[in-house]
């Protein structure tokens, strides 16, 4: 019986996680037609594609509102990631 409801939980967390993975991709290809859009409004601007400041902002803003159980040095790394895909993808 133990066993039994170990395996639902695990296959209800898993589930659960599945869920979290999609709107993660959902949201990350939602991020990433705003910076074509980004890109297009720069590129009429003349204005450069990195953005230093700005990056450091979205840097600082996560950290300030990461509540955990990251740590905040590994979400930036993560953070890092991401901003620098999107540049390139920019």
């Amino acid at each position: 019986m133990g066993d039994e409801n170990l395996e639902e939980q695990l296959s209800e967390h898993r589930k659960q996680i599945d869920f979290l993975d999609d709107k993660i991709i959902e949201k990350l290809n939602e991020r990433a037609r705003i910076v074509l859009e980004i890109r297009e409004i720069k590129n009429q601007a003349n204005l450069p594609i990195l953005d230093s400041q700005r990056e450091q902002e979205i840097m600082t803003k996560m950290t300030l509102k990461n509540n955990g159980p990251l740590g905040n040095q590994d979400l930036q790394e993560i953070y890092r990631h991401i901003l620098h895909y999107m540049r390139n993808f920019e």
